[in-house]
């Protein structure tokens, strides 16, 4: 069964995906099936699950526990580095175009 893509308008600074662009928003532009956009909207709740998690943890009371932050940090990376492979794979031109001047080339 073939699946129709949409548009769709990503923030990563409000963390929302939409179906249509909000002006005064720094956000990429995607075209993705219902199942992509599931998956996407999967790597955000992950995303969000290690922000709460992080904001959690009682630092003062733990001051050597470094390798901990250090995973938390690494898995926060290689998650943000999901979402700009996706937004870059599925983007167009102009979002690919964007995301080069913010940094990042696909790899």
């Amino acid at each position: 069964m073939y699946m129709e893509r949409k548009a769709y308008f990503i923030s990563l600074d409000k963390r929302t995906i939409k179906d249509v662009s909000v002006p005064d928003t720094t956000e990429y532009e995607v075209w993705i099936t219902p199942d992509e956009l599931k998956r996407f909207e999967m790597l955000f709740r992950e995303s969000d699950k290690n922000d709460s998690w992080f904001a959690l943890v009682d630092l003062p009371l733990k001051p050597f526990a470094e390798e901990e932050v250090d995973d938390m940090r690494r898995e926060d990376h290689e998650n943000l580095m999901k979402v700009y492979q996706f937004i870059y794979h599925y983007g167009t031109r102009e979002t690919r175009r964007k995301l080069k001047e913010v940094g990042y080339e696909d790899i």
